[in-house]
């Protein structure tokens, strides 16, 4: 019996090693489909079945073009060119946090 633990750090370290092709993503999102499809009987927590296919989709997200997206870094910018508003409000978050 595997435990839903291991079976997903499996299915993780599998999508870590896929090569950066479209093709290998599809390949990987078909593959552990099924395999949880096949030991989804073994869980004792029947919503992981649910969970799992919504890992497995999320995680292709990652992958649309075939590289894996860096969301924070393509939908952010660099703290020095924040406009005033936004610099104040985040040097009033550090200044909470690290004082």
């Amino acid at each position: 019996m595997i435990s839903e633990i291991e079976f997903f750090h499996d299915i993780f370290d599998e999508f870590v090693c896929l090569e950066e092709t479209l093709q290998d993503n599809e390949i990987w999102k078909s593959s552990s489909i099924i395999k949880l499809m096949n030991v989804s009987h073994e869980f004792e927590d029947k919503q992981m079945l649910a969970e799992g296919l919504k890992m497995i989709l999320n995680l292709c997200k990652f992958r649309e073009c075939g590289e894996l997206i860096d969301f924070y870094d393509s939908e952010s910018y660099h703290v020095n060119d924040l406009t005033g508003p936004d610099k104040g409000l985040v040097d009033s978050i550090l200044k909470a946090e690290f004082t």
